[in-house]
C-alpha cells in the first residue's frame, strides 16, 4: 500500500512512501542454462561446402546450415541461407512438420505455398505453415538465395516429405513417382 508522506517545506511535489518496509534488491538467478549466443563468422559461407541433394529430383538447390543444436551450441530454433541457381535452380515442392520463414536475400523467384504462386524478390519474406506444400524456384538472371528458419532445434528435426514421390505403404522397398498411378512394389513383386 502506497501513502503521501507530508510536505517538507523545501520540498515542491508530494513523496511517495511504501508503507511496510523496503527490502535489499533481490538477486536476479544466474542462468544454468549451457547454451551461450551463436556468432558466425562473416566468411562462414564462403569457407565452408554447401550441402546439396543426392538426388537431383528434389532438386537443384544447395544450402549451409547456420544454426542447429548438432553444430552449434543454439537452441529452439534452426536457420541456414539457400540458393539455387540462375533461371534453373529450384527446391522441389515438400512438406514437414514444421513452420518456416524464408526471408529473401537476392534474385527474383516464385514460391509455391498450397498451390498458390507468390513473386519473391530480393527483402521479400514468406511464412509457410506447418505441413503446407512448398516449393521455390529461380526465375531470374542471378542467383536465388534466401535465409530459412524453422523452429526446432536440430536442422536434422526437419523431416522433408516430397511431393514427387510417396511411400504408398509401410512395406514398400521403394518410393513410387507420384505422376503414375500408384504401384505397390513390395518385396520386389508388383501388386
Amino acid at each position: 500500500m502506497w501513502s503521501v508522506l507530508p510536505r517538507k517545506k523545501s520540498a515542491t511535489s508530494p513523496r511517495l512512501h511504501q508503507a511496510r518496509p523496503l527490502t535489499p534488491p533481490q538477486e536476479e538467478p544466474k542462468s544454468t542454462s549451457q547454451h551461450q549466443a551463436v556468432v558466425l563468422d562473416a566468411n562462414y559461407t564462403s569457407q565452408t561446402q554447401p550441402e546439396s541433394f543426392s538426388d537431383k529430383s528434389r532438386g537443384d538447390v544447395t544450402w549451409h546450415t547456420l544454426l542447429s543444436s548438432d553444430k552449434t551450441s543454439s537452441q529452439d530454433m534452426s536457420a541456414g541461407i539457400a540458393s539455387c541457381p540462375a533461371n534453373t535452380g529450384y527446391l522441389a515442392h515438400h512438406r514437414h512438420t514444421q513452420s518456416e520463414i524464408y526471408y529473401i536475400i537476392s534474385g527474383k523467384g516464385e514460391v509455391t505455398v498450397d498451390g498458390k504462386v507468390h513473386a519473391v524478390t530480393g527483402g521479400s519474406t514468406v511464412f509457410i505453415p506447418g505441413d503446407a506444400e512448398h516449393g521455390i524456384r529461380n526465375t531470374g538472371e542471378p542467383e536465388l538465395k534466401w535465409f530459412y528458419v524453422f523452429p526446432t532445434a536440430s536442422f536434422g528435426d526437419v523431416e522433408y516429405r516430397f511431393s514427387e514421390t510417396e511411400k504408398v505403404d509401410e512395406r514398400v522397398d521403394e518410393l513410387v513417382p507420384r505422376k503414375e498411378p500408384p504401384v505397390l512394389k513390395i518385396y520386389g513383386w508388383d501388386a
